[in-house]
């Protein structure tokens, strides 16, 4: 049997020692490395969520803002029935004031330049540049109330370029108004899915579910919109809105059973502006009322 010298194994418990501290060592080195690569990480997600620009957000809001308030003056201005356009300017001003007070506290300057009202174009955002062709409104299952006023044949386009309310649902299309100027009346056409319902003259008012022109006459043979629309689930919708200007009223119910209503009757297009030390934005804001339609 062999027997290891005393020195050897002085030897071979040093070079234990020795990688147990550079073992140790190598440890220590990864635990430090991680914890400053850690920091280094936070610091730059720190930087970068410091430099986010929120500018967009801020205008996000004060347009809702702004739309909210538009359409919160205009039922002030109607609370006795009527409209009160002192009453309507005097909130709009309150409002201006107050949002730029609050906008200020967080390094903002915010200015509100009020528009008059006007008549609105059956465009979606009832400007004259407005987007022609949409929808009113969709998965109805009645509809109560369609109401059509236009109270100046001279902004109705002629025959070649007129207005048309369709009703189309999933199959296709249902039934439609078109309306143009002629002699200066109003000349309507009513059509379903394969012919001619009728033609009509009207001078300012077209009341479908009620089967009235111009309030008091009634229309031979009726505008049958009922008798083409029930029990289907369909969507109103508006073709070359910039083509008439006007008031509207629709009023029913959705095939949830939910109630849906959208009126028009005017539109204003405010402006808007924000700016700091580092930026500027300005926005025009179409506004039609007296809004919120559900």
């Amino acid at each position: 049997m062999r027997i290891l010298k005393r020195g050897g194994m002085r030897k071979s418990d040093e070079h234990g020692q020795l990688l147990l501290v550079a073992g140790f060592a190598v440890g220590l080195g990864i635990v430090v490395l991680t914890i400053m690569l850690n920091n280094v990480i936070y610091a730059s997600n720190i930087a970068s969520e410091s430099s986010i620009d929120t500018s967009r957000y801020d205008m996000a809001n004060a347009i809702q803002m702004t739309s909210e308030t538009y359409e919160d003056a205009y039922r002030y201005a109607m609370k006795d029935g009527s409209f009160n356009s002192t009453s309507f300017e005097q909130y709009l001003d309150s409002y201006a004031k107050l949002a730029s007070k609050n906008y200020a506290i967080s390094g903002l300057t915010f200015n509100f330049e009020n528009n008059t009202l006007h008549e609105p174009y059956f465009s979606q955002n009832g400007l004259a540049n407005g987007k022609d062709n949409w929808t009113i409104a969709s998965n109805i299952n009645t509809t109560d109330v369609f109401v059509l006023e236009i109270p100046d044949t001279s902004k109705l386009g002629n025959s070649s370029n007129s207005m048309t309310i369709t009703i189309t649902n999933s199959s296709g299309f249902l039934w439609s108004i078109e309306l143009f100027s002629s002699s200066g009346s109003i000349n309507v056409t009513v059509s379903d899915q394969s012919s001619e319902i009728g033609t009509y003259i009207a001078s300012s008012q077209i009341n479908i579910t009620g089967n009235k022109i111009d309030f008091i006459t009634t229309p031979s043979p009726s505008f049958q919109f009922s008798d083409h629309t029930a029990g289907s689930n369909y969507s109103i919708n508006i073709l070359n809105g910039s083509n008439a200007v006007g008031y509207c009223t629709f009023a029913g119910h959705m095939t949830s059973g939910e109630q849906f209503t959208f009126v028009r009757h005017w539109v204003g297009n405010p402006v808007i502006t924000m700016h700091s030390s580092e930026m500027r934005i300005k926005r025009n804001l179409p506004i039609t009322l007296p809004g919120r339609n559900t």
